[in-house]
């Protein structure tokens, strides 16, 4: 059972004196949080798309009890908010009776009522493996905290979260204006990860206050927590919860409404994820048993909580664990149980600009045996964009720094310019920002063991201005200007990885057109009612207009005059646009008519919830090859169910190769299986607007040359720039500082493929 718009909730349980009723005011957090988050959609979706996976691979389902560490932070305005640790322990003995089906109140209702095999403790360690009860307590000033999650920050009179791979944060406050407490699902930042529970709603002693008094908010918020939905999934009968076991409901269930008939079923109104009233609720099913045991999969959101060791069960710190545990001055060093440090070591400084993401930022050092000797990270606690410095003095031997994103795409540059670089006796060893999931790099320090740098040895070396040549020690560098082929050239002063490609022939690119939409059509035509030149600023990329469709009706189009393309070979459209409002599965089309506009082909398809996010820009680049004709025409066609459904398209481009016979093979032109087994290369420029540094970077099957030429809009040659690119990922950079600001195009040519993207210089 699939609940389309859903993927996020962060749920607000709010509780009023008049009709003691829960209510939940998550779509509108939801709202916000997918506006201020572009990557929230896409980490729901990816957690999803696991859990989907786990439920239909029984065979690696997670066996055992799993336990949860648990840290409750009071944070208290007057001694009664300061609840006793009897209350805190009541409410953990609740969780672990209710996640185990051991609650005096469970009944056979419902035959798949089912014991998670999930239990919570309260941690003996914390995160500086120093002993504690579990719990701490903070005085503050503020009256209530309200759902801005400013509880769980130490600036705004709360606390700072424990590090949320090791903890369930559960933060016990006056939240204020009825809230009972809420909590945020998996993929969130986790420096807000956890629960809050308003003090009168904790347990079933103490403060707590009927009729939800016996425990069951923190049960029914934690099952959030734990990737389970409400139980009639937020909507109509049309909506439900990922649970496959679990009754269709079109509403919330208030007080103990057992035997309610919705959507042709009786609603499991005793169910923890429904509204009901404490007394009521009585059980999770298995389906959502298994749905939250999903996270717990090598790999998932919540995995990381199986290694804790706060509960007590991680190995005692040693002199030799390669950790440096709380007394320890040094790794595995000096403190009142470990041997002095050998104050004979080098200091290795680290800075890392974070991106956008701090919480996805962690790094090691490892030695040669492949022991962690130093760990930083995550940052969920810095500041977006800010600079951490960091110190480490390690002995004479190589080592290798690793740094992680646990989202997989770096620390820049596509949601910040994050960047890092690690300096040992004077030298930088260790630098970068756009990788992957992960980046290594080997270094040496007072002397390592490490062989002694020669002009033969095929690196670079601190002194050489290239490899193996330059500087005081080497050789001259050859040229692309001495008269000479040299080792690497094809020709004289021509080819090779360093100099300009020999003339041998092959297509030009040429700029056929471009509209940013701002002083009117051009060579585009408005379709009708359903398209218009839209004044709507913030959907226009350049400028303030783009091209706005939207329903599904014949005027939903944009269409191009006819152009004269007889003499191409190929031709590549580039765009921009950004949805808003288009449903799961509604979609925009770019087709393609050789014929006058007489019969239309479709080239790509772009869905919601598949291509693009609703308010996320997106760029668009497709290649098209075979054979054009004097009145090929394009046009964009919306396809979507009302006329409250739009897309802004911006930018448009149109490029093209004539009068050359090489084959270009570009991932936005295939189509099919077949198709992308053929895909070689893949290349991606950022910044993009750029005004500075421009990444190149290259994704290739095999190593091989690269030929690489930067055209103006006039598709004149203004560089050309020769490099060997790797197999795997290869990282370029070129100074367009001194380029005049404009659009600019880079054809990336390497044996018989070519791929063109647009890029455009600013001040």
């Amino acid at each position: 059972m699939i609940k389309n718009f859903l993927l996020l909730l962060v749920c607000v349980l709010s509780f009023t004196a008049l009709n003691a009723q829960r209510n939940c005011g998550s779509m509108d957090l939801l709202e916000e949080q997918l506006l201020n988050d572009p990557k929230r959609q896409s980490k729901i979706e990816a957690i999803e798309k696991a859990t989907q996976k786990f439920i239909d691979s029984p065979s690696k389902n997670v066996t055992g009890i799993i336990t949860i560490p648990v840290v409750v932070h009071v944070v208290y305005n007057g001694s009664t908010q300061n609840i006793s640790d009897a209350q805190i322990n009541s409410q953990i003995n609740i969780l672990n009776e209710d996640f185990r089906r051991m609650n005096s109140d469970a009944d056979n209702t419902w035959s798949q009522a089912a014991d998670a095999e999930i239990e919570f403790c309260l941690a003996s360690v914390d995160p500086n493996g120093n002993s504690t009860s579990g719990i701490t307590r903070t005085s503050t000033t503020v009256n209530g905290f309200g759902t801005n999650d400013a509880v769980k920050f130490n600036s705004s009179g709360g606390i700072n979260a424990w590090p949320a791979a090791d903890y369930l944060n559960i933060w016990v406050c006056n939240i204020g204006g009825g809230i009972l407490g809420y909590a945020q699902f998996p993929g969130g930042n986790p420096a807000t990860d956890g629960v809050v529970n308003d003090y009168r709603y904790f347990g079933d002693t103490g403060t707590a206050t009927a009729p939800f008094d016996l425990g069951r908010t923190m049960t029914h918020e934690v099952g959030h927590y734990l990737n389970l939905r409400h139980i009639w999934g937020d909507g109509n009968c049309n909506a439900d919860d990922f649970v496959g076991d679990t009754p269709t409901s079109d509403a919330p269930n208030y007080g103990c409404a057992t035997g309610h008939v919705s959507c042709n079923s009786t609603d499991m109104v005793q169910n923890y994820m429904d509204y009901s009233d404490d007394a009521c609720m009585n059980l999770y099913t298995q389906g959502q048993k298994t749905r939250m045991r999903a996270l717990f999969a090598a790999g998932g959101a919540r995995a990381s909580l199986l290694n804790s060791g706060a509960c007590g069960n991680a190995p005692a710190p040693t002199c030799t664990d390669g950790i440096q545990n709380g007394s320890e001055t040094g790794v595995d060093c000096g403190g009142p149980d470990c041997a002095p440090c050998n104050t004979n070591c080098t200091t290795v400084s680290i800075s890392i600009t974070l991106d956008n993401y701090p919480e996805e930022t962690s790094w090691t050092i490892t030695n040669s045996s492949g022991s962690t000797v130093a760990s930083g990270g995550t940052y969920g606690s810095q500041p977006d964009g800010s600079t951490v410095n960091l110190s480490e003095c390690l002995a004479d031997g190589c080592y290798d720094f690793n740094i992680f994103d646990s989202y997989g795409d770096g620390i820049c540059c596509s949601y910040g310019n994050g960047s890092y670089t690690v300096t040992a006796e004077g030298s930088v060893v260790a630098s970068g920002g756009s990788f992957g999931s992960s980046e290594s790099t080997n270094f040496c320090i007072g002397g390592g063991g490490g062989p002694t740098p020669t002009c033969d040895d095929g690196i670079q070396n601190g002194s050489e201005t290239g490899v193996d040549c330059g500087g005081p020690d080497c050789d001259a560098c050859p040229t692309c200007d001495d008269g000479v082929q040299n080792g690497s050239e094809t020709g004289v002063d021509c080819g090779g990885p360093d100099c300009a490609p020999c003339n041998t022939g092959g297509c030009s690119d040429v700029l056929i057109d471009f509209n940013n939409l701002d002083s009117g059509w051009g060579n585009w035509n408005d379709g009708g009612s359903d398209c218009v030149r839209s004044t709507a600023s913030t959907y226009a990329y350049s400028g303030t207009r783009s091209i706005r469709l939207r329903d599904n009706t014949s005027s939903s189009v944009a269409t191009s005059d006819a152009f004269n393309l007889a003499g191409f070979e190929e031709v590549t459209v580039d765009f921009t646009y950004v949805g808003r409002s288009m449903e799961s599965g509604e979609d925009f089309w770019l087709q393609v008519s050789t014929n006058n506009g007489s019969s239309w082909q479709t080239l790509t398809t772009y869905a919601s919830g598949a291509e693009f996010t609703n308010e996320v820009r997106e760029f668009e680049t497709v290649v098209i090859t075979g054979t054009f004709t004097s009145t090929t025409r394009f046009r964009f066609r919306c396809d979507a169910s009302s006329n409250a459904d739009y897309v802004y398209i911006d930018d448009v481009e149109l490029t093209g190769c004539v009068n050359g016979n090489r084959e270009t093979i570009d991932e936005d032109n295939l189509s099919t299986e077949e198709d992308f087994a053929e895909l070689t290369q893949e290349v991606k420029l950022y910044p993009n607007p750029v005004a500075g540094m421009l990444n190149i970077e290259i994704q290739s099957s095999i190593a091989q040359d690269a030929n690489i030429s930067i055209l103006d809009a006039n598709g004149q040659v203004v560089k050309t720039i020769n490099r060997t690119v790797a197999e795997g990922t290869t990282i370029l950079t070129e100074d367009t500082s001194l380029m005049a600001p404009g659009i600019y195009f880079m054809v990336i040519t390497q044996e018989n493929e070519r791929t063109v993207k647009r890029f455009v210089v600013i001040q």
